[in-house]
This record gives structure tokens, sequence and C-alpha cells, in this order.
């Protein structure tokens, strides 16, 4: 049974939502580090995830480092593409610098690569792996932080205490039942305050870091989608501090009344998933495995936080067997919302990672995949506290139940503060997770896309017609494809003495015959020549 709850805590670790992302290049035309012909007029980027086009760019710089695009930069396939348009490019390498603004989770990228034009030799330079500064957003991480633990402490504590102290038979409690329940109230209404200010400080940073990235005003980054996320956020923050502070003022409170504040936390929780990695991908499974994560992490941090700071510290009011009894009574009811948790997570945390990323090996090599691991550690350790307060204290609380040596409130206490604190440091690594690079996207290697560009004219003499095609049209090897024919596209006597001439006038290379080869065999069709 232990070996079965280990393994099952590993995959809830690793399932818990990765949320994101960043727009990182998925393609360009010009293809990064190729050649492309003479005279080329725009420039295209293709990314990994729709962007604002307010605050995005593609900027083409010479050899001298000088803008040379038009700069009018705009959607080119749909929000996930960019296109800018330049002058006719004249052989020489050029780059492209590019930033983008995520409409999913509010990430400003930048990205560059080069390419060349005409048969210039690209100087690539040194290839050097991205900084954990451009992998991991850490400002936007610390905004964020606060928020995961707060939404955390509110969903969990609401969540716990209706499933663990409500429906708990209290009949053995008698006399002291009003007390306790009085001091729960408010522990748990103190509990609630500060993780919801926790949230509200956590939406204003946000907001904070996102001016200062943009260098706009506030108005102008609410006026974005992930501003949009933000907005809705705040509302419904807003909305339940004012229900925070009636119920506060409530010596006590049925459970009924805790259904408002349960629905729009559930909401809260939501808009997490709202810029996170799933709602990236543009795949609604993934947008929805990814709140069933966020909602699981709030029963399981959440409740070890309610238990600890709230319902261990009522019980502490009761007398001393009457409060060991309903500390060993409660450890089985939190163990059954926990399993039900890793349940649901062992079908849908497999499936999300599969959605967000597939290729194993890219993850072992990332930061990302580093983080994962750190994650998992951190969930073997909390695993084994756990099976410590079911197969330690609890077995042995109940073999000295009817004796006086019983001591199940304070190894709870003490346990239960540890195993607490290791699921903030857990929340910090999602928080990190959560506004970092995944591993498609930090271990890019930008294999050289071949490009095929072609050429094909149609000229005119007094009596013939010349069907040009050259192919690929770029520096290297080319093949030319000459068909000659009349006005009505029948074959002309004196064909076979054609002959194939280059040039380029701006390089002063003078015309240079090439060899062709008369490849049509039929007498009557048009006179077909081939040369490379």
């Amino acid at each position: 049974m232990k070996k079965l709850s280990i393994i099952l805590l590993v995959v809830l670790s690793i399932s818990f939502p990765y949320a994101l992302a960043h727009p990182f290049t998925e393609e360009t035309n010009p293809s990064s580090a190729q050649n492309a012909p003479v005279g080329i007029t725009e420039v295209t980027v293709i990314y990994s995830e729709p962007i604002e086009i307010e605050f995005s760019s593609l900027k083409v710089l010479d050899s001298n480092g000088d803008q040379i695009d038009n700069r009018d930069s705009q959607y080119y396939i749909g929000e996930h593409s960019l296109i800018v348009t330049t002058p006719p490019l004249e052989s020489g390498q050029y780059t492209v610098a590019s930033k983008v603004l995520s409409k999913v989770d509010g990430h400003l990228v930048d990205d560059a690569f080069i390419f060349g034009v005409g048969d210039v030799i690209i100087e690539k330079g040194d290839d050097k792996p991205k900084s954990i500064y451009e992998i991991l957003f850490f400002p936007e991480a610390g905004a964020r932080f606060p928020g995961l633990v707060g939404q955390t402490i509110v969903l969990g504590g609401i969540i716990a205490s209706m499933l663990i102290w409500g429906t708990q038979n209290k009949s053995v409690l008698r006399k002291e039942i009003e007390k306790v329940e009085i001091f729960h109230h408010g522990k748990l209404m103190t509990l609630t305050g500060i993780g919801l200010m926790l949230v509200f400080a956590s939406n204003i940073a946000m907001l904070a870091v996102q001016t200062l990235r943009l260098e706009t005003s506030a108005f102008d980054a609410i006026q974005t989608t992930f501003g949009s996320s933000w907005l809705i956020r705040m509302i419904i923050t807003v909305i339940l501090l004012g229900i925070w502070f009636w119920m506060d003022r409530k010596s006590q409170i049925s459970k009924k009344h805790h259904i408002p504040m349960l629905i729009l936390s559930l909401a809260l929780i939501g808009t997490s998933s709202m810029i996170g990695h799933g709602a990236a991908s543009g795949e609604m499974a993934a947008v929805a495995l990814d709140y069933v994560h966020n909602l699981v992490a709030a029963i399981w941090i959440g409740g070890i936080i309610y238990f600890v700071f709230t319902l261990l510290p009522a019980l502490s009011k009761l007398d001393g067997m009457t409060r060991e009894k309903m500390s060993l009574v409660m450890i089985p009811r939190f163990s059954i919302a926990f399993t039900i948790a890793i349940g649901i997570v062992i079908i849908s945390g497999p499936t999300l990672m599969w959605i967000l990323e597939s290729d194993v090996g890219i993850i072992s090599q990332s930061i990302y995949g580093k983080l994962i691991i750190a994650k998992i550690v951190i969930a073997v350790i909390m695993v084994g506290l756990g099976g410590f307060f079911q197969f330690k204290v609890q077995k042995s609380g109940e073999n000295s139940i009817n004796s006086k040596s019983i001591s199940v409130h304070k190894k709870l206490k003490r346990s239960l503060k540890v195993d607490a604190a290791l699921g903030i440091i857990l929340l910090g690594i999602v928080a990190l997770l959560a506004n970092g690079t995944l591993p498609a996207g930090e271990i890019q290697k930008v294999e050289a896309q071949e490009v095929t560009y072609d050429f094909r004219t149609i000229e005119f003499s007094e009596s013939a017609k010349y069907d040009i095609e050259i192919t690929p049209f770029t520096s290297g090897t080319n093949s030319i494809l000459v068909k000659i024919s009349d006005f009505e596209n029948n074959r002309l006597p004196d064909a076979e003495e054609i002959k194939i001439k280059i040039s380029n006038p701006q390089r002063n290379i003078s015309p240079i015959e090439i060899p062709i080869e008369k490849i049509s065999t039929d007498e009557d069709s048009p006179s077909i020549f081939l040369g490379e």
C-alpha cells in the first residue's frame, strides 16, 4: 500500500499544470541560416501560440545593424504568425529581430535569426545556449507565486472544511461544540483572509510587471487578451473579499453560506488555466485537464494548510482525550479526499503531459525537466510524511486509544507544518514552470529548413516563345529548363541551334555559356533543353 501511494504521488507531482508557455519560433521564411534569392521583399515567422499584434513586431537589419524593413509588421496567416515587407534585398547577410507578446500568458519574448541573400557565405557565429533568464521569467513567476499560494489556501480551505469538518459527527464534543465551532470559524476566516490578500497583492504585482515589460500604461496593458484575463481575476478577487468580510463578521456560519465563496473560488482557479500552457495549446482537453490539476492542488496542498492552521488549532481547545480522539478520526477523512484526487490525476496527468510535450528526451535535457525532477523529489518527501501519518501515527493511536499515553495531535501538528512548507515550495516550482519555456522552445534546434524557390518566366522574340524555368533558383547548382516553340506551341525547325548563357552584371560577371542537353523526343512537340 505504501509503495502504491508513492507511485501515485509521483504521478500527481509530474502532472500539476505546467502552464505554458512562451511563443517560440516554429518556422521562418527565409529559413534561418539559409540563403534566399536576390530581390525577396518579405520575411515571415510562425510562432507556437497566438500573439498580440499591438506589442509584436519583426525588424530586418542589414550587416551594419540598420533597420531596412518597411516597419509594417502584421499578421501573416492568423494570429500565430507575422510578416514584414522590405525593399528588394540585395546580396548580403541579414538579421531578423523578433519581439512578440503572447496572447495567452502575457509574456514578451525576444528572438532573432539570420539569413543570407544571394551567394553570400553566412557567418553564424557562436551557437550559445539560452540563458536561464531567457527560459524562466523570474519577475512574472515572483508576481504570480503569491496568487498560486493564495488561491490554493482559499479553495483548499473551503473544500476541506466542508468535506472534513462539515460532515464530521461532533456528538463526542457535547458541551464544547459551540466553543470549538466559533474558534474553527474564526481560524478559517483568518486563513481565508490571508489567502485572498495574497491573491490581491499578486494581481497588483502581475499588472505592475506587465506594464514595465511592455513599457506602457496599466490601462493599455489591460487592453490585451492577457489583460482581460487579469481583469476577470481581479473582479473575482474583489467579490471574494466582500464575501469574506461579511462571513468574518459572523461568529458562526452554516455550510450553505460557504457555497458562494466556493463557486467564486472555483472561478478564480479557472483564471489560472486561462493563462496556462493548456490554453496556449489550443486544445480544449488540455484546458480542462489544466483546470482539474489546479483543483487537485487546492484539495491536496490547501487541505494540508487548512488541517495544520485551522483544524488542529480548533481541536486544541478540547480536553486531552477528546482532542486526541478527534485528531485520530480526522486522518482517514483527509486521506479519502487525497485518494480521490489521485484517482483523477492518474488518468488525466499523463494525458496532459502528452498533449503539451511528448518528447521525453528533450524534457530530460531541459531546465524544465530539472524542475520536474525537483517536484518529484519534494512529492516523494511529502508522501513519506503521509505514510508516516497513516501507518505510524494513526496505527499507533488506534492501538493506544484506551490508554492515557496517546499523542496524536502533537505529532500531526509538528509533521503537517513540514508538509505544508513543502507544499508551498512545490507551488513555487509550479510558478517557475508556469512562467518558463517548454522544452521544445528551450532546446530549439533551429534546423535549417530547405525552402525551394523556383523562377519561371516566358520571353518572346519575333517568331518564337521561350518558356524558362530555373530550379531551385538559389546559390549553388541550379537546373535550367528551356522550352522553345512558336506562338502556336509548335516545334521550331532551327531550335537545335539554341545556346544558353548566364551573367550577373551586378557582380561584373560576363555571360557564360552553359552546356545543355535536348530532352524532348517528340518531333511534333516544342523543343526542350536542360542545363546546369
